[in-house]
């Protein structure tokens, strides 16, 4: 990013904080001068006792033998450095890891430098700060210690110690990248209060007495940091959540840190508020992007299982967003809408790859859940069927979070008519009201664009969350707001959407923008055919672009019909409008997984008045 870019970015970062905020962060940059002296006070934090039921861990005997088998695999692989970031991209580590070193790019990040001063957002070769904390966050070694502890493996616990070992002597407090964004140091504190629990369960009298001192060397400085630098104002969406979480496990493992962190009682307090602002009544998160939904709630349930689940308005809003998410995922090919960087809190999935897919079955109940079962318990939603306004078309609505989605003909619909994003800066939201993604049955066949990747690749995740990445109808030249001023900061919001069901069995998604109105109808018949009829007001001319799943094949388009085959089946779309100025196909990049791209195959129709594109089988 150049200097006026970056003087721009600052302009638009500050025009999203309110005056507290802005005083905040200038008494922040202050504090941060004493750094060195806080650095020393840590020493006299003592840590005491850690308390056996905290986390609460299941009982060994009772594990999945996939469970026992698929650890003992992840760590063989761990250990001699060979992971899967992101649980699909191979990437060589080290052993132990490089802990300032992008895995994918091998750029090394300066390890001296105060982090406060490195700018995380524009590292240069184009590394990628979130490569970087992914595997900085531990999961990976709470991973292994698993296995120890499950396999009887008190080798690999031991490399796993000597690994963070290594970590606290190359990352000193508030030096290098991993002391530059306060959440990291959170979800550090959740994995290590595991990694000490899974440690202190193997009963090996040598790794506990090595861990004792181990947790001295983590805990109290990471605990003490999240309480120096906690999110504040437009930051505080799902960081905040994670630093209370991270804070919670701390006191609850190590009741002496009370003094230092706060009550237990007063830190879930704060994670309430949290999930009451962050999730809508209807279960949707507010930063309207599927796989964050998962990341927060991941992070407050875990918070609701060390208080006990206690009754209380953020416990039935956890429940209504379990089955919000269990809703809006395909448990086969998910293709989240807006951010997704494919983040875990705590590594409990049996096979990382299909995550989304086992979190929603746990959360139905189903056997693929069967590992977060073990480690979790019951489902959140209790064995109750699923509740909500569901017509008998097969429609489900969420009107608040304007997410809407069908199951019928072999169709699954899931039409989007959100608000933008969370607050002033819309972090993780996409341009992508109105977008409509369609699958039939196990196969996607209509894609959400994906995420890319952040800092590292940051014009190309700029145009996947872009208006001109997704389907909705929009000017035949493209809408001109929101604008993006930085990776994670959009300005010029546009109008919430309206959805609503216009006759029972039609869903029908709205947005007023830029001085038009336009309209997308969403049927599905009787007769199992799709029909999407898409207006726009006013003579000029709008466009509509359908991009397909990267294995679908498309062909044809004499008499404005196509040919869409996957596998063994075949689709046709047949296009119809008041006046069709042009219909196209071409090629755009996708991301089904965070850093990957592939291509795909688009069709571009320009058209006037009103559009159908209806979709049947054969």
């Amino acid at each position: 990013m150049n200097g006026g870019s970056k003087l721009s970015w600052y302009a638009h970062r500050l025009k999203a904080m309110s005056f507290s905020e802005l005083w905040h962060r200038l008494a922040e940059n202050w504090k941060h001068l004493s750094d060195g002296s806080f650095t020393k006070r840590l020493a006299d934090i003592s840590l005491g006792d850690a308390q056996a039921a905290f986390p609460a861990l299941p009982n060994p005997d009772l594990a999945p033998r996939e469970l026992q088998q698929q650890l003992a695999a992840d760590a063989q692989k761990l250990l001699r450095g060979d992971w899967k970031l992101y649980g699909w991209r191979v990437a060589s580590t080290g052993a132990p890891p490089c802990w300032h070193r992008d895995a994918l790019s091998g750029v090394v990040v300066e390890p001296d430098e105060l982090s406060h001063k490195l700018d995380h957002r524009h590292l240069p070769d184009g590394a990628d700060a979130r490569t970087i904390w992914e595997i900085n966050r531990w999961s990976e070694m709470t991973r292994v210690v698993m296995h120890g502890w499950l396999n009887g493996d008190p080798g690999a616990v031991r490399t796993a110690q000597l690994w963070l070992e290594d970590w606290c002597e190359r990352n000193p407090v508030g030096h290098g990248i991993n002391w530059t964004s306060t959440l990291e140091v959170g979800l550090r504190l959740i994995n290590f209060a595991w990694f000490d629990a899974l440690v202190h369960a193997c009963g090996d009298e040598h790794l506990i007495e090595a861990q004792e001192l181990l947790a001295q060397r983590i805990v109290p400085a990471h605990a003490a940091w999240v309480c120096r630098y906690r999110s504040f104002g437009s930051s505080a969406n799902n960081h905040l959540l994670g630093e209370l979480v991270g804070l919670l496990h701390a006191v609850k493992r190590w009741p002496a840190l009370t003094t230092q962190v706060g009550k237990p009682e007063d830190l879930w307090s704060a994670v309430e508020e949290c999930v009451i602002s962050q999730f809508a009544t209807d279960g949707g998160n507010r930063e309207q992007a599927l796989h964050y939904h998962l990341f927060a709630w991941e992070m407050a349930w875990h918070a609701a299982l060390l208080m006990g689940l206690p009754a209380s308005p953020a416990m039935d809003r956890l429940r209504v967003a379990a089955e919000f998410f269990v809703r809006m995922t395909h448990p086969l090919e998910p293709w989240d809408y807006g951010d997704s960087d494919d983040a875990q809190v705590l590594p409990l999935v049996l096979n990382r790859h299909v995550a989304l897919s086992e979190w929603q079955s746990w959360m139905a109940g189903d056997s693929q859940g069967a590992a977060l079962a073990y480690w979790l318990g019951p489902t959140p939603l209790n064995g109750a069927s699923l509740q909500g306004d569901q017509d008998q078309s097969g429609w489900w609505l969420a009107e608040e979070s304007g997410m809407a989605v069908c199951e019928m003909a072999d169709w699954v619909l899931r039409l989007d008519a959100s608000p933008l994003g969370y607050g002033t800066m819309a972090a993780h939201g996409h341009c992508d009201a109105l977008h409509l993604s369609i699958w039939a049955g196990a196969q996607a066949i209509v894609i959400d664009p994906g995420t890319g990747g952040y800092y590292g690749m940051a014009e190309r995740r700029a145009e996947l969350a872009a208006w001109e990445a997704h389907n909705g109808p929009q000017p035949a030249a493209g809408f001109t707001t929101p604008k993006r001023a930085g990776t994670f900061l959009l300005t010029h919001h546009h109008a919430n959407p309206d959805l609503e069901r216009s006759i029972p069995h039609r869903m029908k998604a709205h947005l007023r923008h830029e001085g038009r109105d336009y309209t997308r109808i969403v049927d599905v018949g009787a007769d199992g055919f799709l029909n999407v009829e898409d207006h726009a007001t006013g003579d000029a001319p709008f466009k509509v672009l359908w991009t397909f799943a990267p294995e679908c094949q498309i062909s044809g388009g004499r008499m404005m019909i196509y040919k869409i085959k996957r596998g063994g089946k075949t689709w046709q779309l047949e296009l119809s409008a008041d006046e069709i100025v042009s219909h196209s196909l071409g090629e755009t990049m996708v991301s089904r997984h965070y850093g990957k791209l592939e291509l795909a195959t688009t069709l571009e129709i320009v058209a006037k008045g009103a559009l159908a594109s209806e979709w049947r089988r054969g």
